[in-house]
């Protein structure tokens, strides 16, 4: 049964429930190999949770186009066919860092379920609405994030978060080391990223990816779980088939997992495994979540000028939210009615929220819009710098010369004492040439941990 209608929003949302009703819902499916040491039960309990998030996103998506239609709202893309992410959600903690991608909704409304007293349908439509009381970033621009959750907001610059991803796994292991006043998230938090498959290709995804597994590599921690959602096309270029399994499945220092994401319980026990492997060994491991995307990239976009009716109505047709009802219908024993029933009222509490809010405050001025959203300066306990007796003890005479002069440095940070421009370095460095130094037998680069080169 398919309805057939020009506006895509509208026609999801009446397939799904006339597929429901008439209990005309998709097969199960899984992506890849199946890994049979994994336990694929899902509890009823669980599946109507999840369900429960991946239903609230999909309402949040068609109440942010219709803000968009009244101009009361700005931001359509939305995250409907990636609601998958509540099931990797589930298996993390509130107090792992989860750097997302602009279309993970569903990941951030199942992390609520983990923290009393956060309402996401609020605070996700205070933030469509531009409202001054959006608490992650207060009217200035529809972001995931939330403090409380230990979501950091970010932009919808592909792969821009990637590399700041890396940085917080490192500085987990760190902390672990060095103690430091405000720690944030505990010794054993393992930090997740997510991002699309289009993202793979962007040079800030590739610097993160072999930072990561360089890292990794030579015993370091590095507690990341790469999230790659492979919806299989980027805004309206389709990404080669195999592209992202074959280009990450072999890397070295970082592990590669495939799950099927429009199958809750698929990828809830395949990220439950990569979970668990991040926080037990402290190494990368790349998860490749299968997906699709409905309704286009976002509100402006026509996909119908770029993919073919077959090819959309193919994607419409693996809708996650109907693999879903099937899992519920089984792991719960809903009805199909008890599933619509569901869907109706997530609806309609999402809608009475949305009108308490309407008529929130937004940013009018223009140095409303400017100022600051740095929070106050926080106490720090005084630190007592060394005296000059200990930094002498500690650094040596060559440093304590060297205080006051110019220093290069290039020529400081890589010979085995201080030796700093003008003086004479104690090895011959090369003449520059055109602007570029030349090779030189006597350079130490290389030579001794730590030091960093070309190559």
């Amino acid at each position: 049964m398919c309805v057939v209608l020009s506006d895509p929003v509208e026609r999801v949302h009446r397939n799904f429930l006339a597929r429901v009703e008439a209990g005309d819902l998709p097969p199960a499916r899984v992506a890849g190999p199946v890994d049979d040491t994994l336990d694929r039960e899902l509890d009823g309990t669980t599946a109507l949770a999840l369900f429960r998030a991946q239903v609230l996103s999909r309402h949040l998506d068609r109440l942010a186009r219709e803000l968009r239609a009244a101009g009361d709202g700005y931001y359509t893309i939305g995250s409907s066919g990636h609601e998958g992410m509540a099931a990797v959600a589930a298996v993390l903690r509130p107090t792992d860092p989860a750097f997302l991608h602009y279309r993970d909704a569903a990941f951030q409304i199942a992390r609520s379920g983990q923290v009393p007293g956060v309402d996401p349908a609020r605070d996700l439509l205070l933030s469509l609405l531009a409202s001054r009381h959006d608490p992650i970033a207060g009217g200035r621009h529809k972001v995931l994030g939330s403090k409380r959750l230990a979501i950091p907001p970010q932009t919808s610059t592909i792969a821009s978060h990637l590399p700041k991803a890396v940085g917080a796994a490192y500085s987990i292991g760190l902390a672990a080391e060095l103690g430091p006043e405000h720690r944030a998230w505990p010794d054993d938090a393992i930090v997740v990223a997510s991002f699309g498959d289009a993202s793979v290709n962007h040079a800030s995804a590739q610097a993160a990816f072999n930072t990561a597994g360089w890292t990794a590599y030579q015993g370091v921690a590095l507690p990341l779980l790469f999230v790659c959602e492979d919806n299989g096309i980027g805004i309206s270029v389709p990404t080669p088939t195999g592209w992202v399994a074959n280009s990450m499945g072999q890397r070295a220092g970082l592990r590669y997992r495939s799950c099927d994401g429009l199958d809750l319980a698929d990828t809830l026990a395949v990220a439950r495994a990569c979970a668990d492997e991040v926080r037990r060994t402290r190494r990368p491991v790349f998860l490749h979540l299968s997906c699709v995307r409905l309704y286009g990239h976002a509100g402006a976009d026509v996909e119908a000028t770029y993919r073919s009716a077959g090819e959309i109505e193919a994607s419409e047709g693996d809708d996650p939210l109907l693999h879903s009802a099937r899992i519920v219908i089984d792991a719960a024993g809903l009805s199909p009615s008890d599933v619509v029933e569901l869907y109706q009222e997530v609806e309609g509490d999402a809608r009475r929220t949305l009108d308490a809010i309407r008529d929130t405050p937004r940013l009018r001025e223009r140095e409303d819009v400017l100022a600051s959203l740095v929070p106050p300066k926080r106490a720090c306990r005084p630190a007592r710098p060394p005296s000059d007796d200990e930094r002498l003890a500690l650094l040596g005479e060559g440093d304590w010369r060297t205080r006051e002069r110019p220093q290069s440095m290039a020529n400081c940070s890589t010979g085995p004492s201080p030796t700093c421009w003008p003086r004479t370095p104690r090895w011959s460095w090369p003449v520059r040439t055109s602007g570029r130094r030349a090779a030189s037998t006597g350079s130490p680069s290389g030579s001794r941990p730590g030091s960093v080169g070309g190559g």
